[in-house]
């Protein structure tokens, strides 16, 4: 039975939610049970994964969304040869680990026990590598469901996996080797649905069929590199020139807020295609009133939920991490400024209407950007610097890029492309509460908690109210 696009939207939306919840829960304990330091050094090991991973899949991951689909003669043949070239990637970032890349990084991120964490890890890439094809494969297979309940099963059995032992024994290496041996039985079974999925008379792979994907990979691949480095650039940078404890704290303010990226991935997911129909078929006008209702829709819930967040940020951090994790707070209301322009996926777009060279320029200047502004910021204000560089970059240089480049390709002038007034609307209305919150908190003394439900009490009646007088919603939506 072919699955409907709304039904996978809603599939895929409560499977990341999920996961997306496990993730927190497991640094909420983790930030409990471990000192700053040692949970400092378990993030800059998985910092270095994240880093480095990239480079080595290029876009093999997401090779089969073009090669499986439809293929009836060698499926099962054709995720072979991926998977020996994700292992092979895999086995490289594995013999970097073993030939003095546990070192080198360990010296880069100014702290020597690093060098043994990375050391533990050097089983981890060879056996993750090949599970991140898993979404691609049963993705193309029509099996939304496997992959969702995969996904939440793998991350509640690698929480299990790392938490547990770290409440025996609370050190950074147990939590190191709980994700070795996570990606080992996880990747297992991601290894038998992919095969499960794809049935065929051959099994075996063809350096020709090797040699097609790697080609179809390595340029995807390269504006994947950028965005990754780009996302994870202030955290090196943090590392690199503060202390293990600082980044331990600054890590966990620059967390994203799981729900954003859920509405953002799910609403892109619907009106993807309809951008690239009324493409097709010449009408930039419907792409640019998509655009509007698209972006009023996705800030009626991130915006509330950001200025929500900006005004009990100390109180939250105090909950979740503890007192010593307070500045957190700090990084944590810097990254909400990025928000209102969630509201809109400029790589969808240029996506649907064939422009997706300017995904990589854009990245190449954000890029650029973050490493002048997070390396000098830091210099200036400490790890806020870091923060602080990522919304510049943003705003000022990749932002404008994009704006121009969306006029051009639409045909439209700046002040025509969003829906100002609405925005202007929905904005003003989310902060209000916030003012009154912050300025409650300036006279009244309560507990964290106490807080949190006070907001909550303020912000839920004044934002619907608000909404509805400005005929921002309606009783029907």
């Amino acid at each position: 039975m072919v699955e409907s696009r709304t039904a996978k939207v809603l599939i895929l939306s409560s499977g990341k939610a999920l996961t997306a919840l496990v993730g927190l829960v497991s640094v909420v304990i983790l930030t409990r049970i471990l000192s700053q330091l040692d949970f400092g050094a378990y993030r800059q090991a998985m910092l270095a994964y994240t880093f480095a991973a990239p480079f080595a899949i290029l876009g093999l991951d997401r090779a089969l969304y073009a090669f499986l689909p439809g293929e009836k003669e060698r499926p099962r043949g054709l995720l072979v040869e991926n998977l020996l070239l994700l292992t092979i990637a895999g086995s490289i970032l594995s013999l970097f680990i073993i030939f003095g890349g546990d070192e080198l990084l360990a010296k880069r991120f100014n702290n020597p026990a690093l060098a043994t964490l990375l050391s533990l890890m050097v089983l981890y890439p060879l056996f993750m590598l090949p599970s991140t094809a898993l979404s691609a494969c049963l993705m193309s297979c029509n099996r939304t469901g496997q992959l969702a309940v995969f996904n939440v099963a793998s991350n509640l059995f690698m929480f299990l996996l790392i938490v547990i032992p770290c409440l025996f024994l609370p050190k950074p290496s147990t939590a190191v080797l709980g994700q070795v041996a996570g990606a080992v039985l996880t990747t297992t079974v991601a290894v038998y649905l992919m095969f499960r999925s794809c049935p065929g008379p051959t099994w075996r792979p063809t350096l020709n069929g090797m040699k097609k994907q790697l080609s179809f990979a390595v340029p995807l691949g390269l504006s994947s590199i950028i965005g990754t480095v780009s996302v994870t650039l202030p955290q090196l940078i943090v590392s690199f020139r503060c202390t293990t404890e600082i980044f331990a704290v600054y890590t966990v303010g620059a967390m994203e807020i799981p729900l954003i990226g859920i509405i953002t991935g799910s609403i892109t997911s619907v009106v993807l295609v309809d951008y690239a129909r009324f493409y097709r078929e010449g009408d930039l006008q419907a792409i640019v009133d998509l655009i509007h209702k698209a972006m009023i829709r996705s800030a009626i819930l991130i915006l509330p939920v950001a200025t929500l967040l900006f005004s009990v940020a100390s109180e939250l951090m105090r909950i979740l991490f503890g007192n010593s994790y307070e500045w957190g707070s700090v990084p944590f209301r810097i990254y909400l400024l990025q928000l209102p322009i969630r509201t809109i996926t400029f790589g969808a777009i240029l996506q649907a209407t064939g422009n997706s060279k300017n995904i990589l320029v854009y990245s190449l200047l954000y890029f650029g950007a973050i490493a002048v502004f997070g390396w000098t910021l830091v210099s200036m204000f400490g790890a806020a610097g870091a923060a602080i560089s990522s919304v510049l970059a943003e705003y000022f240089v990749g932002v404008p890029y994009l704006i121009i480049v969306m006029s051009k390709i639409l045909n439209t002038k700046v002040i025509d492309l969003f829906p100002w007034s609405d925005m202007g609307k929905i904005l003003i209305i989310s902060g209000l509460p916030s003012v009154i919150v912050v300025a409650l908190k300036s006279i009244m003394m309560l507990s964290d908690i106490s807080w949190i439900i006070v907001a909550l009490v303020i912000f839920i009646p004044v934002v619907i109210i608000g909404f509805k007088i400005a005929k921002i919603i309606t009783m029907k939506s």
